[in-house]
């Protein structure tokens, strides 16, 4: 093997090693994104249902204060 051989070859090692370790960043970031959304959606859902059950509340509220007025 030539001189330029071993440096071409040991160049080629550098940048696949260099791609291992992006891909294994990327993987490790992409997983925590994934995480984040989950968890995001997850409370969304949640936060949801209780503006839902306020709502209905103000509703309520709105409906009984109505008919006191008009007493």
């Amino acid at each position: 093997m030539t001189e330029l051989e071993k440096q071409l070859l040991s160049a080629f090692e550098d940048l696949q090693k260099t791609h291992v370790a992006q891909h294994k960043d990327f993987v490790t970031a992409y997983k925590n994104l994934e995480s984040m959304f989950n968890t995001t959606s997850s409370e969304n859902a949640t936060l949801r249902q209780e503006v839902n059950r306020l709502s209905e509340r103000v509703n309520v509220l709105s409906s009984l204060l109505e008919r006191l007025t008009k007493s």
